[in-house]
Formats: C-alpha cells, sequence, structure tokens
C-alpha cells in the first residue's frame, strides 16, 4: 500500500464512471446491431445513438472535472486522463458510422455489415468485463486477457476489411461501392477505437501488478 493511501482515501468514483461508459458503449453497440440488421427500416433509431454519445461526452466532462478536483485517484492522474477519452472515441465513431448507415440510403442490409456489428458487440462486451476487473485491480491477468480478446477481434476486422473490399467491387453499383466502403472503412475504425482502449487497460494492469 502506497504511503498516500494511508493519508486519504481513494476517490472511487472514477470506477463509477468508467462503468457508466462501458454502458454507453454497450448500448450504442446494441442499436447499431439493430440497425444493421433491419435495413433500409430501422434507421430511425440512430437519433437514439447520438443521445448516448451525447449523455457520454457529459460523463467524459464529470471525469476530468473530478480528476482536478482530486487529492488522491485509485489509478494515476495520467492513466485516467488517457483511458477516459479512449473510452469517449470509441463512441464518438460508434456515432459517426451509425450516422453513415442512416444516412446513405443503404437499401439493405449485407452480410458484412452484419459481421463488423457483431464484432462491435463483442468488444463492447470486452471493455465490460475489463472496466468491472480494473475495479478490483486485483485481476490483472484478466484484464489483460480481456485486451488480447479486443486485439484479436480487431485484427479479425481488418481482415473483414480486406475482404470486403474485394466484395466490393464486384458489384455494379458505383454510388453503392463508394457508400459501403467508406461504411465498412468507419465500423474499421470503431474496431481500432476498441483496440485503443485495450492498449489503456493493459498498460494500466501491469503498472498496478
Amino acid at each position: 500500500m502506497r504511503i498516500r493511501d494511508l493519508i486519504l482515501p481513494e476517490d472511487k468514483v472514477f470506477f463509477t464512471l468508467f462503468k457508466e461508459m462501458a454502458e454507453k458503449i454497450d448500448e450504442a453497440a446494441g442499436i447499431l446491431n439493430e440497425i444493421t440488421h433491419e435495413l433500409p427500416a430501422g434507421t430511425e433509431k440512430g437519433q437514439k445513438v447520438r443521445q448516448i454519445e451525447h449523455a457520454a461526452d457529459e460523463i467524459t466532462r464529470q471525469t476530468y472535472e473530478r480528476l482536478n478536483d482530486s487529492l488522491i485517484t485509485p489509478l494515476e492522474p495520467e492513466e485516467i486522463a488517457r483511458l477516459a477519452p479512449a473510452l469517449d472515441d470509441v463512441l464518438d465513431r460508434i456515432d459517426w458510422v451509425t450516422h453513415q448507415i442512416c444516412n446513405y440510403g443503404i437499401p439493405q442490409s449485407t452480410e458484412l455489415l452484419r459481421e463488423f456489428s457483431y464484432l462491435i458487440i463483442l468488444s463492447s462486451a470486452e471493455i465490460t468485463h475489463g472496466i468491472d476487473d480494473l475495479a478490483t485491480m486485483k485481476r490483472s491477468e484478466e484484464i489483460e486477457q480481456h485486451a488480447r480478446e479486443i486485439n484479436r477481434l480487431y485484427n479479425v476486422s481488418n481482415e473483414l476489411l480486406s475482404r470486403a473490399v474485394i466484395e466490393l467491387f464486384q458489384s455494379k453499383d458505383p454510388l453503392l461501392i463508394i457508400k459501403l466502403k467508406d461504411i465498412y472503412e468507419g465500423m474499421a475504425r470503431v474496431m481500432e477505437k476498441y483496440n485503443d482502449v485495450g492498449h489503456a487497460l493493459t498498460d494500466i494492469s501491469r503498472n498496478h501488478a
């Protein structure tokens, strides 16, 4: 135990805020998944994702505000300042790709869209478990396992993007090619942001092992 921990109690609210962010990510990912399965219907649900993203921005603001006011934190201030925006970036990217899907007038869903959304759902679950384990700081091995799984899913998404590009150019509709390519690349960027969270969780768990 660090000497400063004996003097002042740690502010555990950060774990609560991180958990709230993980819940928002999971909720937004679920709605994105619904939309990709319901196209061309279901696009009105995009507004729900936008509302979730705005709520997440408020959580991030509260995190920084509390960080500025706290004398003692359960993680190093630099770690909190790294993880908070990484989680926010995931939601920003989910919101953006949802916006693309809902506004591009995609005539129907595709298998690739559904596969990408499934990878996003799986990655969200790993973040939720990783944040839960982070709160105890007694499960560093489990945290790293979740991070490794996020990285594996990220690598799968890269392979999926490569396959998507190949399949796209078999299409006869040049405008649809442009739209879907943009969306698939947006999905891949979501996965990239998940992977950034995984890296942050790994580094934090190793620092506190």
